[in-house]
């Protein structure tokens, strides 16, 4: 029972990290296409690497690689491939984004980790004092 009951789980959470990132692609998406009058083609992706920050910090390295994956996606069919052709350099900023990308969610990760243990300090040092700080 217990086998099911941690494959429910996660499942539960993988769910929730796929809904997650598609809100947060979603949102992104939305907004970059608002900057495009301003924009045009340039800087395709930027506000897809604030995505993968956000995915990462919050759900952990799954979301954060499915919103670094869909962002690459959509920002290249979107505003490098509108028609489907692809634009001169269009294959080298996306290269360029997943490389920025998956250090950024490295440390996203790595500091949603290190956040993690240091409260998981405190709370146990608030229950060796006896109490919640004022």
């Amino acid at each position: 029972m217990s086998g099911t009951r941690i494959w429910s789980s996660r499942t539960v959470q993988a769910a929730i990290s796929i809904v997650v990132a598609a809100i947060l692609l979603v949102a992104t998406t939305l907004a970059r296409v608002a900057l495009t009058p301003q924009l045009g083609a340039l800087s395709p992706f930027m506000l897809y690497v604030a995505a993968v920050l956000v995915a990462g910090l919050v759900r952990g390295p799954f979301c954060g690689a499915l919103v670094l994956l869909g962002g690459g996606a959509i920002g290249f069919r979107l505003f490098l491939a509108p028609h489907g052709v692809a634009q001169h350099g269009a294959v080298i900023a996306l290269m360029i984004f997943w490389g920025v990308s998956a250090p950024v969610l490295v440390t996203a990760n790595e500091l949603r980790v290190q956040l993690g243990r240091a409260m998981a300090r405190l709370s146990a040092a608030l229950d060796r004092r006896g109490g919640t700080p004022a």
